[in-house]
């Protein structure tokens, strides 16, 4: 039987293609269809030209009609203030919403709220001058989008005024479910803004921010709406920013869980005893990217390869890689992910 190497990619953050080759990410590429197609073309001829020979970028790319907005455009519609930099992501302003404000709140009208009409034209726009619209639009997470629309109250919240999360976490469900539903309709993904590792049609909920709070707030307060939001947008997976080992139990309890992307160093072993059957994406830190050599970063990647069998169930990432971080460490992740893997899996079939 031929072996395949297990998935392995590397993505750049918006100051790398800013700093090296001036393609920004400002308000214009979110909201200029044409300008986002055009700089998409351009990045993947320039992976390939630099990094074409482990696998990165296409010599002759074609169009691709996507629809992005960061993980703001819910924040956006509720109202928060959003930011636009050349060289990061999109940020969106805490509403730091009062108590009674929370109370009185409702989900809002999603389709006819900017900037999703925006969004909307965007789509039909592509629609006309493609024949197709792909893409997808990060719905951000439950407790994600609660910390938008409350601030750092919420933290205060989860012990002194529970009823207060569990109403704004009952509209964070339903407005990420309905914008969730839209876009699978007009696109068929939902997994592409959050992570390439997951198939495109798989809705993959942002957990940016569980890594804040413990297993124990997370099971009483977020746990329930994921569980909704897992019953509803199947099929389902996590991408959990940073270690996971505090979490692993918690995450254990989430109905339906297909996928689960963790963050550098977290403990595979235990992660395949609490969920065996789930495919794993590991990351590899870019700060590590960054500072580390070449060999340092191979070390990484041979760690994860060793404790995240099985292999059908297990790839690699590195994204976020910033400005000034070594090529050789690019080629150093992949060249080892393909081969380390190889040969792991050539050994276990002697």
């Amino acid at each position: 039987m031929e072996l395949k190497p297990i998935n392995a990619k590397v993505g750049f953050y918006p100051s790398w293609w800013y700093k090296n080759y001036g393609i920004s990410y400002n308000k214009q590429y979110y909201h200029d269809p044409d300008y986002r197609v055009d700089a998409f073309q351009k990045q993947q001829k320039i992976l390939y030209e630099r990094f074409g020979d482990v696998g990165l970028g296409k010599p002759d790319p074609q169009p691709e009609p996507f629809v992005d907005y960061g993980m703001v455009l819910l924040p956006a519609v509720f109202g928060c203030e959003i930011k636009f930099f050349d060289d990061a992501i999109p940020w969106a302003m805490p509403l730091n919403l009062s108590e009674k404000e929370i109370f009185e709140l409702k989900v809002p009208d999603i389709l006819n709220t900017y900037p999703m009409t925006d969004i909307i034209k965007q789509m039909d726009y592509l629609e006309n001058k493609y024949g197709r619209v792909t893409g997808s639009i990060n719905t951000t997470g439950v407790l994600n989008l609660g910390l938008k629309i409350r601030g750092d109250q919420l933290y205060l919240d989860f012990y002194e005024n529970p009823d207060l999360v569990h109403h704004l976490f009952n509209i964070c469900t339903e407005a990420i479910i309905q914008l969730a539903q839209y876009v699978k309709s007009r696109t068929g993904m939902l997994a592409p803004a959050v992570t390439p590792m997951a198939p495109p049609e798989m809705y993959v909920l942002p957990d940016c921010t569980v890594v804040q709070i413990s297993r124990e707030v997370f099971e009483e307060f977020v746990l329930p709406y994921e569980n909704r939001l897992s019953a509803v947008l199947r099929p389902f997976g996590i991408h959990h920013c940073g270690k996971a080992d505090h979490m692993l139990e918690g995450y254990a309890k989430v109905q339906n869980l297909e996928f689960l992307e963790v963050g550098p160093m977290t403990n595979l072993k235990r992660l395949r005893e609490l969920m065996p059957n789930i495919h794993v994406n590991a990351r590899i830190d870019p700060v590590r990217m960054l500072n580390c050599t070449s060999e340092e970063i191979a070390e990484d990647v041979k760690r994860i390869i060793d404790t995240g069998a099985p292999y059908d169930k297990l790839s690699i990432d590195a994204v976020g890689c910033d400005y000034g971080t070594p090529d050789e460490n690019v080629r150093a992740m992949l060249k080892t992910a393909r081969d380390y893997s190889l040969e792991r899996m050539a050994a276990l079939q002697q």
